[in-house]
């Protein structure tokens, strides 16, 4: 017999193809980072150091004798441990809502279910890649601090200058020896709330870099400038904008991915539950800066 809609294998199928569909276009944090498999409850990984590889032992990089060993190169690295964590969250649709089609209700069910696995994936690696906001004595990030006064929503307009402060980030992070811009890997990530000062900027509209992205919008990008990726995502912190070379700052250790079940109550509900575990790893701290202050208080 030839399934219909209103069949429960059909329909989970149905409501598993749409939160894996609507959840990879959303995600905006996740996509910046390399994306591993991995099965380990404790996982081990090397945060590098930037700086540039020079002889340890044996000969100088230049000028190797005839015949003579190579150096021995090796990169500062320290070892680090982190553990995965399950992120997810589940959703009811009631029994006269399936009888009756109730298109509406299902589709919000299935969208917040899929919000709430794609922000906390995404929180949890803003968080990360951050150093959980820049808190406390001790980073390994860069950070550019914007003065009093000239905060992109600042009460004196020509005060206001985003491009300069997003310069600032590239030279902190190109200092470090890593090809922010020539790689084409460049990012900023903001909330929605700093993206309209950046946008209200006459600086920014009227800089030659400057280009809105073209076509489909997906995954939060939505503009370019200064060979940055303009990305907003709401799990950025009001007055902060994160700077970074995409795929090398971090990895995001995936050991199940978004996996959706379907859970029937006869004749009372279906519960839609999602999930998904992994551990965000910041391999490369110094490929990234955080702006501050970028917000009047």
């Amino acid at each position: 017999m030839v399934d219909t809609f209103s069949e429960a294998d059909t329909r989970k199928q149905t409501w598993e193809r749409d939160i894996k569909g609507f959840a990879k276009k959303r995600y905006v944090m996740k996509e910046l980072v390399m994306s591993l498999s991995g099965n380990a409850w404790n996982n081990s990984f090397y945060q590098k150091t930037a700086t540039s590889l020079t002889g340890g032992s044996g000969n100088a990089v230049e000028g190797i004798p005839r015949g003579a060993d190579f150096p021995f190169l090796e990169r500062g690295v320290t070892l680090k441990n982190a553990i995965i964590l399950q992120h997810g969250g589940e959703g009811v649709i009631y029994w006269q809502d399936i009888l009756t089609s109730n298109i509406r209700i299902e589709a919000e069910t299935i969208s917040d279910v899929s919000d709430a696995c794609v922000y906390s994936v995404d929180n949890k690696i803003y968080w990360t890649l951050s150093e959980n906001d820049y808190a406390g004595s001790t980073h390994l990030i860069n950070t550019v601090a914007i003065t009093a006064g000239y905060e992109w929503d600042s009460a004196t307009v020509a005060n206001r200058d985003p491009v300069f402060d997003l310069l600032r980030a590239i030279e902190t992070i190109a200092t470090d020896r890593y090809p922010i811009v020539s790689s084409g890997r460049g990012f900023a990530a903001m909330n929605e709330s700093t993206f309209t000062y950046l946008m209200s900027n006459s600086k920014v509209l009227n800089h030659p870099t400057f280009k809105l992205a073209a076509g489909i919008i997906a995954n939060g990008q939505l503009a370019s400038l200064v060979g940055l990726k303009i990305y907003v995502t709401p799990v950025v912190t009001d007055d902060k904008v994160l700077v970074g070379m995409a795929k090398t700052c971090g990895t995001w250790v995936q050991t199940q991915p978004l996996t959706v079940d379907v859970i029937i109550d006869p004749q009372k509900k279906y519960t839609i539950r999602a999930s998904e575990i992994g551990v965000c790893q910041l391999t490369d701290p110094e490929s990234l800066c955080l702006i501050t202050n970028t917000r009047i208080a």
